[in-house]
């Protein structure tokens, strides 16, 4: 008996630090939509007379997508569910692909696909419907109205 009550609490210890870690993620990301903010500040509105260039925008779009990808990381530590995992790979095989650099091959590209139709797979035939529920796109909406977290609690 006196383990389950040391790991009960080391559960609580670690669920309380996930917690904070992903509290830290949240002002991370807010830090950083403030720089983006100030890139697309100098780049289209200070210098608007200069063409934004190819890297501009590249920088721009790579950053923003850090910032999504780092925002599924926090759904991803709150929920605990193997469908918020999919979401984050997806995300950051997506940003990976769309910022290839120039002289990269086909073969990086065509990797990435396969990667992210694996992950499709992964979620059709392996998550069952419990875990495949509730990701990011339904966490605030289910399309009934409802909020999927306060039904996700009144199931349990």
């Amino acid at each position: 008996m006196k383990n389950i009550d040391k790991r009960s609490i080391s559960l609580k210890v670690a669920y309380i630090f996930e917690s904070v870690l992903a509290i830290v993620v949240l002002i991370a990301v807010f830090l950083g939509t403030i720089d983006v903010l100030r890139m697309i500040w100098q780049a289209y509105i200070v210098e608007f007379k200069t063409p934004v260039q190819y890297s501009q925008l590249n920088d721009l779009l790579g950053q923003i997508l850090l910032l999504v990808i780092a925002v599924e990381l926090v759904v991803m530590l709150s929920l605990h569910l193997p469908g918020a995992v999919l979401e984050v790979l997806l995300y950051a095989i997506a940003r990976k692909l769309l910022l290839l650099p120039k002289n990269s091959g086909m073969g990086d590209l065509l990797l990435g696909i396969i990667a992210i139709a694996g992950l499709f797979a992964i979620k059709k035939y392996l998550l069952s419907n419990d875990n495949n529920t509730m990701n990011a796109t339904s966490i605030h909406y289910n399309g009934e109205g409802e909020n999927n977290l306060d039904v996700q609690h009144e199931k349990h």
